[in-house]
């Protein structure tokens, strides 16, 4: 078995050094110019971009101004081709309307319009997907995105233009950048030689590339690297003892070696495993949604924001567990374990007590002198303290005390007004009182005052008159015609009583001493007509 394992292992390599003799380069390539409510003209052109493709020896597959039906369809047959083949290069260009939710990014297809994070998955290809594909070939895949969104109408709910927080997988070059600009640099990295962490610091304005750059070998460079003639024996042992620190050490003495990828894999395998075990554990804890609320207020008494007390272990109250478990030594897995409840509970419990300490001497210093300048401060301070109802109840009582002072001197105050019976002593009241209990009474009195013989029961009765004197547009019309004749302004003559037609009459009332009522009676009819014969 142990011969056969090496004499495997040294096919694979033979079988490295040879790949290039009939390697291919593949290239996808997704470009959406035409959308259903628009067009993208600063987007890339299919014909543009797989005519340069081509040149630097790619077979392309893909297409231009594709529904998203269509889309998923080249990106199978990419797929399928690269399954099929063997792959030197691996090249996804895509350029269009891009979209980011909080954990995807997508290129929409040509029958996008409204769209929201909901919509998105079925409307669009996605980017992280075409990123998982090309990240089974580290070292071998560059993505080349060119968002374009010139639409006046926003994205929806829960998106954002552009790439967002995208990550490229491990192994993976992302260039990223306006249209034509991509398309030149793209150009550059496809035929140069020059390693791409150099490229990379000379990248036009608006354009970058980041994630996986080598500092000795760039994107076009078609001889593989030598391989450690010792490669496959140092990994047979590594394997053997499956540990983080044997597969880091074959990392650091093969950077290029043949299992470089699987030592990633196994790498973050086990990395992965203490969360994994943690999260186990939190299940069989069978945490209720109380239990759930008692520890994000013992995170947050500690200081670590959970954003929110609501018995739901969402992003926030993750986050606060693991930088919790980071400042107490614990592994950082963001997952709840009895060993951590029992250390929060007891530096809960001990936070508590300090913060109680500092409570009752501070209630000391301010809610004992039972004023309400210090009630207010001790409040503010501590809104769910110890003391907290007692200050609540000391401030509701003294402003019932002064809400009662307050109501008597309203009632003194009130007296006085009615003892005078004047304009400006009912004005002067409500300066001081403008929503105290006797204001509403204060203004019917200078209404009274003002328009002396004016009562409610004399509105109405004038306003009921009004009707049978004047309840026709010709005898407005004629009323208004007698108001601009004596020299009250009632507006545009035409019939209608507005607000400046109410104004002339009562104006016309007071020159005839008529109780201003602003309606027209009998007497202000005959007296109108009078004056309107002089």
């Amino acid at each position: 078995m142990y011969l056969l394992r090496h004499f495997t292992a040294a096919l694979v390599a033979s079988a490295s050094f040879a790949s290039p003799l009939w390697a291919e380069d593949i290239a996808l390539v997704l470009t959406n110019r035409v959308y259903a409510n628009g067009q993208e003209t600063s987007a890339l052109r299919f014909n543009d971009a797989a005519r340069g493709l081509r040149a630097a020896g790619f077979r392309v597959i893909g297409g231009d101004n594709l529904q998203s039906r269509v889309m998923a369809e080249r990106v199978q047959e990419f797929r399928n081709e690269l399954t099929a083949a063997e792959v030197e290069r691996v090249v996804v260009l895509v350029s269009g309307r891009v979209v980011a939710s909080e954990g995807n990014t997508w290129l929409l297809g040509r029958e996008s319009g409204r769209v929201s994070d909901l919509t998105a998955p079925l409307q669009g290809v996605s980017l992280h997907a075409l990123d998982g594909i090309v990240a089974d070939y580290p070292g071998q895949a560059l993505m080349a995105v060119a968002p374009s969104w010139r639409s006046r109408q926003a994205p929806g709910q829960g998106l954002r233009i552009g790439l967002g927080a995208f990550p490229p997988g491990q192994g993976v070059t992302l260039m990223s950048g306006f249209g034509s600009d991509v398309a030149k640099a793209l150009d550059g990295v496809l035929n140069g030689t020059e390693p791409l962490a150099d490229v990379a610091a000379r990248m036009p304005h608006g354009v970058s590339l980041r994630g996986y750059l080598p500092r000795n070998t760039g994107f076009a460079s078609s001889s593989p690297d030598p391989v450690d003639n010792s490669d496959a024996a140092y990994w047979s042992a590594v394997r053997d003892v499956n540990s983080a620190d044997g597969y880091r050490a074959y990392l650091r003495r093969f950077p290029n070696g043949l299992f470089v990828g699987e030592a990633r894999r196994l790498l973050q395998g086990l990395a992965d495993e203490p969360r994994r075990q943690a999260e186990a554990e939190e299940q069989a804890l069978q945490l209720s949604r109380l239990d759930k609320r008692g520890i994000q207020r013992d995170l947050t008494l500690l200081g670590y924001d959970t954003r929110g007390v609501d018995g739901v272990f969402g992003r926030g109250t993750r986050a606060a567990i693991s930088t919790y478990q980071r400042s107490r030594g614990f592994e950082d897995t963001g997952y709840v374990t009895r060993a951590m409840m029992t250390r929060l509970s007891r530096d809960a419990s001990a936070k508590r007590s300090e913060v109680e300490a500092e409570d009752r001497a501070f209630w000391q210093r301010t809610g004992i002198t039972g004023l309400e300048e210090d009630l207010r401060r001790y409040l503010k301070r501590y809104p769910n303290g110890l003391f907290a109802d007692d200050a609540r109840a000391q401030l509701a009582a003294i402003e019932r005390e002064r809400d009662a002072a307050d109501d008597e001197r309203a009632r003194l105050a009130w007296r006085l007004a009615q003892d005078a019976d004047t304009v400006q002593a009912y004005r002067d009241f409500l300066r001081r009182y403008p929503d105290g209990p006797y204001s509403d009474q204060a203004r019917a009195r200078i209404q009274e005052l003002r328009n002396p013989g004016v009562t409610a029961e004399k509105i109405a009765q004038d306003k009921a008159e009004e009707r049978t004197v004047a309840g026709n547009p010709v005898a407005r019309l004629l009323i208004e015609k007698g108001l601009e004749k004596t020299g009250h302004n009632p507006g545009q003559a035409d019939g209608r009583f507005d607000n400046q037609t109410r104004k002339a009459i009562k104006s016309f009332q007071r020159s005839a001493n008529i109780p201003p009522t602003g309606y027209v009676t009998q007497q202000t009819m005959a007296a109108l007509t009078a004056a309107s014969l002089r």
